[in-house]
């Protein structure tokens, strides 16, 4: 009987989701509002560009100065 091998996928920590990235830049405060500004030096290194072009774009749509986390997860889901 001629059976394949199965491939072993490598090991690799897993990256976290935008949605844990956002969780992780609010922290645990949940009054924290970020305005673009922050959301983008707090995302910048940790977000595709595109992303989180997107993601700015779709905050500053609110017309709010600045948004919950609440807030920037739902624009973010809605982005997919």
């Amino acid at each position: 009987m001629n059976e394949r091998p199965t491939r072993v996928k490598k090991d690799r920590p897993m990256e976290p989701t935008p949605q844990e990235l956002l969780a992780d830049l609010y922290g645990s405060d949940e009054d924290a509002h970020f305005d673009t500004t922050q959301l983008r030096e707090g995302l910048a290194h940790r977000m595709s560009p595109t992303q989180l072009d997107k993601l700015i774009a779709a905050v500053e749509a609110t017309g709010d100065p600045a948004v919950d986390l609440e807030t920037a997860a739902a624009l973010l889901a809605h982005l997919r």
